[in-house]
């Protein structure tokens, strides 16, 4: 009897299998065909970057070129935005957007949120081939690990809100979190910017990005909804020093309920 049953299992287990493997080579070709496709559209708008980059007048033409590659390039790859606003229209005046940070899809989507916007990145980012020249030119870098390098990020930072742009960061400090969708702690950064600078900041979460494209070392990417949420915007210019960190947790909880709530059903199944 037992064997009967062990079986007739066999059919579904090999099914299973097979399935399985036809995934993972679907998934195999579905990133390289990415990567080709990113390798195309980032050349050719990347003369049209650096010419943009020369002079900070210019800044704004190059990114709005890269909204329009972001617009382009992720239904060329079969993954199409959601974006759910909960503000009228989007900032025309400075604020600073956080976010929470799983995945690299992360950095590639930003534009389609933000109108005029200078990204603070790790320093690593400038050692990428081409990328990297186009993204120290016309965003900020910054080493985490240096006391120094961080205080200069802040004065970077505010020269960029006086100059009319708005800032985009990642206040968990890089992709930390080992059990997405649960993130770490925030760093103080953007919201002790955020308070001296008096701008608003603009919780962000990327629901599903750790799902499309996760950091887990295999370099394999799915095809999928990338739904971004962008919160209301929380008013600055009645807080001090003394509310940082009141600051961070209200945009840190805001983000985590949204992400847990998005992502039960992946939750409760272990």
């Amino acid at each position: 009897m037992y064997s009967s049953q062990i079986l007739s299992l066999k059919p579904v287990s090999y099914f299973w299998h097979f399935n399985n493997r036809c995934m993972i080579i679907f998934r195999w070709l579905h990133t390289i065909y990415s990567v080709i496709i990113f390798t195309i559209t980032f050349m050719v708008v990347f003369p049209f970057l650096v010419l943009f980059a020369q002079k900070d007048s210019w800044n704004k033409y190059a990114y709005k070129i890269t909204q329009a590659w972001a617009i382009i390039y992720f239904p060329l790859i079969g993954i199409f935005m959601k974006i759910k606003d909960y503000n009228d229209e989007k900032w025309d005046k400075p604020c600073i957007y956080v976010a929470n940070h799983f995945s690299f899809v992360d950095i590639a989507a930003f534009p389609r949120i933000a109108n005029d916007a200078c990204f603070v990145g790790k320093q690593s980012i400038a050692k990428a081939p081409l990328f990297g020249y186009f993204f120290t030119s016309l965003h900020i870098t910054v080493n985490r690990d240096s006391m120094r390098d961080r205080a200069k990020v802040i004065e970077k930072n505010i020269e960029a809100i006086k100059s009319g742009k708005s800032l985009f960061i990642f206040p968990e400090g890089g992709i930390r979190s080992a059990e997405p969708p649960r993130q770490v702690k925030y760093k103080d950064g953007a919201f002790r910017t955020a308070i001296k600078m008096g701008v608003p900041i603009v919780p962000v979460t990327f629901l599903n990005n750790w799902r499309l494209f996760p950091d887990d070392g295999k370099f394999l990417l799915r095809t999928n909804k990338l739904n971004i949420v962008v919160h209301e915007a929380i008013d600055t210019s009645n807080l001090n020093d003394a509310d940082i960190a009141a600051l961070r947790d209200r945009a840190f909880n805001i983000i985590e309920e949204e992400l847990l709530a998005f992502n039960k059903k992946h939750l409760s199944q272990g």
